[in-house]
């Protein structure tokens, strides 16, 4: 079944024929390698280290079979340090967090609300005197300064529905359109320090 797959692979039409063909042939070979391994387990023999030195008995693998396997262990190696990465990384700027507002984001009902995340985010540029931002510069400084992901899609939607009395919006003719630009009110401020900087 494996073989006609790799089959299928190596003989679909398409762009990319050669490598399609060198990957469908290394594939052949990383195949081969597991089968002999396999049957020579079955054998009687353990096998402790596939890619290790081979028994007196038999012959060494060729130099195809060894670039499989070179090549096989390096795929391995990047899988592996791929896994050691961490999922979730420290704002880029958490030295100039507000503790207040460091503490306030790792409450995981906070986190969950777009409510929060809109503030929190509006309330970081009003403290750092940033002005108004777009929608996607709201979106953007929220993944970068603080490292609270939410769409600018959603932060419009947000702030045109609940959050209307706590953000100024300045509307900026730009060619045949308009952009808006959102900064956060006093009424605001004191609204997200009273609700979740306590």
């Amino acid at each position: 079944m494996i073989r006609f797959l790799i089959d299928q692979f190596r003989n679909a039409p398409g762009p990319l024929k050669k490598p399609r063909i060198l990957a469908a042939d290394l594939a052949e070979e990383i195949l081969d390698l597991a089968e002999h391994f396999l049957k020579r387990g079955d054998s009687g023999n353990t096998v402790s280290n596939p890619f290790g030195s081979a028994s007196a008995s038999s012959a060494s693998p060729s130099p195809t079979a060894q670039t499989a396997a070179s090549s096989t262990a390096a795929a391995s190696s990047v899988v592996s340090s791929a896994a050691e990465k961490p999922a979730v990384s420290e704002p880029k700027a958490s030295a100039t967090l507000d503790p207040r507002l460091r503490g306030a984001i790792g409450v995981p009902t906070n986190i969950r609300k777009q409510e929060f995340k809109v503030l929190a985010i509006l309330w970081d540029a009003w403290q750092k005197k940033v002005g108004a931002l777009s929608a996607k510069a709201i979106s953007k400084r929220g993944e970068d300064e603080l490292n609270v992901l939410i769409r600018h899609e959603n932060v419009r939607k947000v702030i045109r529905m609940r959050l209307e009395n706590y953000v100024k919006v300045h509307a900026q003719g730009v060619g045949n359109g308009t952009v808006y630009n959102y900064e956060l009110s006093e009424a605001g401020a004191e609204y997200f320090e009273t609700t979740y900087l306590k």
